[in-house]
C-alpha cells in the first residue's frame, strides 16, 4: 500500500470511480454538521492540517481511481463546492465522481444548484444527496455572515483538509480490502459488509463483472423498497440503526447459523456479517452458495411484499407485530401453507395475543376494566380498528402503521381515551371498556381537550382530522355515535351508546377470529 497525504485542492483533474460494491451516498444530518463543525472549528495556521480519515483508492487502466473507502466524505465535500461554487466563481469542484451502477446520481451530483429542483424522493441516492445540500445550505444559513463562511470553509477545505491516501497495488483485490477495513467502522453495516463479501469476483466462475451488477442494481431496488414507510413500519415498530435491507439479512443469517453443526455465538454487532462469511469459505462451490443466498433474499422481500399486498394478511399481520410477535416468528408461521391455511394460522395467533375468550361462541368484554392491564386494552383497541377494516370489506382503506407508530420521524404516544370524562362532575366514573377508545396523547391531554364535553371532544377531534392528522377508524365513528342505535341525543354518551359500542366490538371479534370476512 502506498501512502501519502492529498489536500482537497490536490485532487485536481481527478476522477473517483466507485464501484457496485459500495454503498450509495448515506450521510445522514448528524454526519454532516459535525464535518462542517469540526472543519469550521480547525484553526489553520501555518502548515498545521486538518485529517479526514484516508481514502482508499486503487488505479484503474483509465487512469481514474476506483474508491475503496472515503466515499462518503468525497461526496460530501463535492456537495459543498457545488454550494460554494455558487457564491465564488472558481470553488467548482476540484475532481470527478461516477458510478459503476448508478449513472444517474453523478448526473445529479453534477446538476445541484439552488434553483433546481432537487427531485430528492426520485431514489434513495438522491434522497440522502439532496438531503445533505439542504443540511449545508442550512449550516451556512445559520452563521453570522453566509458570504463569509462559505469563503472561508471553502479555502480550509481546499488547502488545510487532506485525505490519508492509500493507493493499494494493482494485483490486490479492492472488495477484500474494502472488508478489512471497515469490519470495525460504526457507519458500514452487517448489509453493506455482506454485500462486498457476495459481490467478490473470486465468488464467480465466469462473467464475474454482469453478475456483480445484476446483483448490484436488485439490491438497490429491494433498499428503495424498503425506503417506503408505508411498508417499513408495517414490518417494524422502529426505525433500523443501519440501513434497512439489513433486517433480510438478520433473518436469514439467523436461519442459515441454526444450520450449522455449532453455531456461531449471535454475540457482537455483526453477527450476521460473521454467519455468512463463514458460510462462504465453507462452500464447496462459492458461486452456487452466492446465488442461493441471494435467491433466498429475493423471495424473503417478495414474502413480505405479499403480506403487504393481501389486506387481510396486512392488518392481521401488522396487529400481531404492534402486539410483539416477530418477524421471524409470523415467517415460520406462514411459509410453505395454503392461504386458507395461513390465515386461519394468523387468526389464531392473534387470538392468543388479544387473551379474550369466547364464551359460547360470544366474546364478552363486559369485565375489561381500565387499570387492570392497559397494554391489553391498547392491543384490544387497536385490533378493533383493524378488524373493522377487515371485516367492514373497506379495503380501499389502509391502515397507516407508518402514522400510528412514528409521525414526522417521531413516535406518536397513544392514550386509553375516557370517552365520558372521568373528571366530569355531571356522573359517575367509568372505566369500562364501553367508555374507553384510542386517541393520540397530545391531544388527550391538552387543555382544551381534557374533561371536555362529549360535544367539544367531536369538534376536536374532527378538527383534527381535518388537518389531516391522523384520528383511528373506531375512535372517530365514538364521537359520531356511528355505533349508537339511538341519535336523539348527540350531545351525551350515555349507557343506550355504551352498550352499542361494546355489542359492536364483540360482534366484530367474532366475525373477525372466525374468519367470516372472506
Amino acid at each position: 500500500m502506498s501512502i501519502l497525504t492529498k489536500t482537497i485542492g490536490k485532487l485536481k483533474e481527478y476522477r473517483f470511480f466507485v464501484p457496485s460494491y459500495q454503498r450509495g451516498y448515506r450521510w445522514t444530518e448528524r454526519e454532516v454538521k459535525k464535518f462542517l463543525d469540526d472543519v469550521h472549528e480547525f484553526v489553520a495556521e501555518g502548515d498545521k492540517k486538518y485529517c479526514i480519515q484516508p481514502l482508499i483508492v486503487k488505479r484503474r487502466d483509465d487512469g481514474s481511481y476506483e474508491v475503496v473507502d472515503g466515499q462518503q466524505r468525497l461526496t460530501t465535500i463535492y456537495i459543498f463546492m457545488k454550494i460554494a461554487a455558487q457564491e465564488i466563481r472558481s470553488a467548482i469542484p476540484p475532481f470527478d465522481l461516477e458510478y459503476e451502477t448508478r449513472e444517474d446520481s453523478a448526473a445529479f451530483l453534477k446538476s445541484l444548484s439552488d434553483d433546481e429542483d432537487l427531485n430528492k424522493d426520485k431514489n434513495i441516492d438522491y434522497h440522502h444527496i439532496a438531503s445533505a445540500y439542504e443540511t449545508i445550505n442550512a449550516w451556512f444559513s445559520n452563521q453570522h455572515d453566509r458570504s463569509v463562511a462559505i469563503q472561508e470553509l471553502n479555502t480550509k477545505i481546499r488547502k488545510s483538509v487532506f485525505f490519508i491516501w492509500y493507493e493499494i497495488p494493482p494485483e490486490s483485490d479492492p472488495i477484500a480490502v474494502f472488508t478489512k477495513v471497515n469490519l470495525g467502522k460504526i457507519p458500514l453495516t452487517n448489509a453493506e459488509l455482506i454485500k462486498a463479501l457476495l459481490l467478490n469476483k473470486e465468488n464467480f466462475h465466469t462473467d464475474s463483472h454482469k453478475r456483480q451488477i445484476e446483483i448490484s442494481l436488485a439490491w438497490d431496488r429491494i433498499e428503495q423498497g424498503l425506503r417506503d414507510d408505508s411498508f417499513w413500519y408495517f414490518l417494524n415498530e422502529e426505525e433500523q440503526s443501519g440501513t434497512r435491507i439489513d433486517m433480510l439479512f438478520e433473518l436469514l443469517a439467523n436461519e442459515q447459523n441454526l444450520a450449522l453443526a455449532t453455531p456461531l455465538s449471535q454475540e457482537g454487532d455483526y453477527f450476521p456479517f460473521d454467519v455468512i462469511n463463514h458460510a462462504i469459505d465453507a462452500a464447496p462451490n462459492k458461486e452456487q452458495y452466492v446465488d442461493t443466498l441471494w435467491n433466498s433474499v429475493k423471495q424473503l422481500y417478495a414474502e413480505f411484499r405479499e403480506w403487504y399486498s393481501d389486506l387481510n394478511k396486512y392488518h392481521i399481520i401488522g396487529y400481531l407485530i404492534a402486539s410483539g410477535v416477530t418477524v421471524k416468528d409470523i415467517v415460520a408461521l406462514t411459509r410453505g401453507k395454503r392461504k386458507s391455511a395461513v390465515l386461519q394460522d394468523l387468526l389464531a395467533k392473534a387470538k392468543e395475543k388479544t387473551k379474550v375468550k369466547a364464551r359460547n361462541g360470544r366474546y364478552d368484554l363486559s369485565a375489561i376494566v381500565y387499570g387492570n392491564d392497559n397494554t391489553k386494552i391498547k392491543q384490544l383497541l387497536l385490533l378493533f380498528n383493524l378488524a373493522t377494516l377487515v371485516c367492514k370489506s373497506e379495503k380501499q382503506y389502509r391502515f397507516p402503521f407508518d402514522v400510528y407508530k412514528g409521525e414526522t420521524g417521531e413516535r406518536l404516544k397513544w392514550d386509553i381515551e375516557h370517552i365520558h370524562a372521568t373528571a366530569d362532575e355531571t356522573d359517575d366514573a367509568d372505566d369500562s371498556l364501553w367508555n374507553l377508545t384510542l386517541l393520540e396523547r397530545s391531544t388527550n391531554r391538552s387543555r382544551a381537550y381534557a374533561c371536555e364535553t362529549f360535544t367539544t371532544k367531536r369538534q376536536i377531534i374532527l378538527d383534527r382530522e381535518s388537518r389531516g392528522l391522523f384520528v383511528p377508524l373506531c375512535t372517530k365513528n365514538i364521537f359520531l355515535k356511528a355505533y349508537s342505535a339511538n341519535l336523539s341525543d348527540m350531545e351525551v354518551w350515555g349507557s343506550e351508546d355504551k352498550k352499542d359500542y361494546i355489542a359492536e366490538m364483540e360482534k366484530i371479534l367474532e366475525t373477525f377470529f372466525e374468519g367470516r370476512f372472506k
